[in-house]
């Protein structure tokens, strides 16, 4: 069963996938936006009931390079940013947006494997593009942690898709300025200390 992308106004909005509680067919793919324009991207398949991945040798190829970062003209390998770290676990709550978590099914243990990539981003927005030929979809969805109030959005990536462009957290060029002033003013005050030190001593001694 597929799903269709349908574009609506402020983003993107899925037509009903394939319940996650019968097996995800298509990889989770969950971006979370970090301070300092940090971010962690974690995909995830599911090898124990999706037809389209038997066992955990297939999740593993498909999770070697599901997804690659468009940086202008060319497509970035995600392991060129950051090493994949491999974990298992038995729950979607986690790795999915929480409207595809059918009621009922939350407690019901998979068979979950997920690659997490982590890295600072040197661009003020990061693009995700599938390669053509590529045999597993990916939901990609957003968290932002500066604004956990606020419902993720995300989008279904079919082969040769790209994401729109996705705003990360610089951080404001004002913070840098305070604390770099803030660590001179600390040098100056450390001087300062020790200059009136010496100086205190030499008295003593004359």
């Amino acid at each position: 069963m597929r799903s269709i992308l349908i574009l609506a106004t402020g983003g993107a909005v899925l037509a009903p996938l394939c319940a996650l509680g019968h097996g995800a067919e298509f990889l989770s793919a969950k971006l979370t936006l970090l301070p300092e324009a940090e971010v962690l991207l974690e995909i995830t398949a599911d090898y124990g009931s999706n037809p389209l991945i038997m066992d955990e040798a297939a999740a593993l190829e498909a999770l070697a390079d599901p997804v690659r970062l468009r940086q202008g003209d060319v497509l970035t390998p995600l392991n060129s940013v950051g090493k994949a770290r491999i974990s298992e676990h038995h729950n979607w709550a986690d790795y999915a947006p929480a409207a595809y978590l059918p009621s009922g099914t939350e407690g019901e243990e998979h068979a979950l494997i997920t690659s997490s990539w982590r890295w600072r981003s040197s661009e003020p927005e990061i693009v995700f593009e599938m390669q053509k030929g590529k045999l597993h979809d990916v939901l990609l969805w957003t968290q932002d942690l500066s604004h956990p109030e606020t419902p993720p959005r995300w989008m279904l990536l079919l082969a040769g898709d790209r994401s729109r462009p996705i705003p990360i957290q610089q951080t404001p060029w004002w913070r840098g300025w305070m604390a770099a002033a803030g660590a001179g003013g600390l040098f100056l005050l450390v001087g300062a200390y020790f200059v009136s030190r010496n100086f205190t001593l030499r008295q003593r001694t004359l």
